[in-house]
């Protein structure tokens, strides 16, 4: 059962930076499918990503059970996940959880650049 799509892009052109765009939701139904196409992304080298998830309408535990996966992942290479415009509903999730301390989470394009240090 797949209630999420995901639209993977290049960012300014280096293979090390891609931009996700995650849309729908993500919890235990959806989990697997999202990790294997990110792990995935990642085995191609990329050590930076953006995650656009202003269009993720729901985040459950193995949502962001997943979301820590990657982080760690991309932290042993040196790397760096971002979350870009969560939704209201999405953002006070992590708050609540206590997750903003533990995400980069930015809201726009100068936030991101001061992110990846662009």
């Amino acid at each position: 059962m797949k209630n999420y799509d995901l639209v993977i892009h290049p960012a300014d052109g280096s293979s090390a930076i891609s931009r996700v765009d995650v849309v729908g939701t993500l919890d235990s139904h959806t989990v697997a499918g999202f990790e294997q196409s990110l792990h995935s992304l990642l085995d191609t080298g990329v050590t930076r990503l953006l995650l656009n998830i202003e269009q993720l309408t729901y985040i459950s535990s193995a949502g962001i059970s997943a979301l820590m996966g990657l982080t760690h992942r991309l932290r042993q290479n040196n790397g760096e996940l971002v979350l870009l415009k969560p939704s209201d509903k999405v953002h006070r999730v992590f708050r609540t959880l206590g997750f903003t301390n533990i995400f980069k989470i930015v809201d726009n394009e100068t936030e991101l650049n001061a992110a990846f240090n662009i």
